[in-house]
């Protein structure tokens, strides 16, 4: 009867466990879900730096606010209710915006500039080699910038996405 007891524990303690395990396995297919979403937005304090990083301008979190208001940035989200499987900053609410409309209204303002201009020598980067080019061309395209380039053999590759490019140091960054 003992044995009997214990099978029937241990055969209670694997459905729990099981039902454990899929309840985890839903969880995390939603945060990594959530984390490649994210990926699409910007927060108001991100943006600041950013500017900051790529322009070298200053702004505050007044403006992000007018600009907000005033409808520059799109559709304001609350990062707690739109990601709320992820681990996010404890304190004030925190607003996201699509990075591609932030970043095109940034370029339009003069706040956000390519890394890279027209004739600018380039490598350019494959997953197997890297080839020396010319920048030729210059868009902004759903908030990031896309180039066109010219290899040495005159051929011409166009959308190359600016992680591809290095050049001239820009702060230790890439």
């Amino acid at each position: 009867m003992e044995l009997e007891a214990r099978v029937k524990h241990l055969r209670q303690e694997i459905k729990e466990k099981q039902a454990l395990l899929a309840d985890l396995e839903e969880k995390l297919i939603e945060y990594k879900s959530q984390q490649e979403q994210r990926k699409y937005y910007v927060s108001s304090k991100e943006i600041i730096d950013y500017i900051e990083y790529r322009s070298g301008k200053l702004i505050n979190m007044s403006t992000i606010k007018r600009w907000a208001d005033e409808g520059y940035l799109g559709e304001v989200s609350d990062e707690r209710e739109q990601f709320w499987a992820l681990k996010t900053k404890q304190g004030k609410k925190r607003n996201l915006y699509k990075k591609a409309i932030v970043f095109s209204f940034l370029y339009t303002r003069g706040y956000l500039f390519p890394y890279y201009d027209i004739l600018d020598e380039v490598l350019y980067s494959t997953e197997t080699t890297s080839f020396s080019a010319i920048v030729t061309d210059i868009r902004m395209e759903n908030g990031q910038f896309l180039y066109k380039i010219q290899l040495p053999d005159y051929t011409i590759i166009d959308d190359v996405n600016e992680e591809q490019l290095k050049g001239a140091e820009r702060d230790g960054k890439y």
